[in-house]
């Protein structure tokens, strides 16, 4: 059965030919996550959660609910890339929709001007 012809790379100047869309130069695979204890959750993590998520088991955040909403995430107010620590006063319980707000505006803000 025939195959489908190849295809000038779609990356600027290129020109190479290829399978797809892109080279395997200008391909945009996304890195690997790596293991979550390779991430940075690992037993502490659990312990911390497991203790937030007791002392508040309503979401603290209720920016997209009410504040009813049950706590499924253990969220640390000031993020530990941004210099905060594993204190239970830097934690928070949240659901999972207000959780995944506060972390895109917060990635949002970090990212460096002119990226999207």
């Amino acid at each position: 059965m025939p195959h489908r012809a190849k295809q000038v790379c779609r990356a600027p100047g290129c020109g190479a030919l290829c399978d797809g869309s892109y080279c395997a130069a200008h391909s945009r695979q996304a890195p690997a996550r790596g293991s979550p204890s390779k991430r940075g959750y690992g037993r502490r993590h659990e312990r911390w959660r497991t203790m937030i998520l007791a002392r508040d088991p309503l979401c603290k955040i209720a920016v997209l609910c009410d504040g009813t909403a049950l706590a499924t995430e253990a969220d640390h107010i000031i993020p530990l890339a941004a210099g905060g620590t594993w204190a239970m006063s830097n934690g928070q319980g949240a659901c999972h929709r207000c959780h995944s707000h506060k972390t895109a505006l917060e990635a949002r803000r970090a990212a460096p001007r002119g990226m999207p």
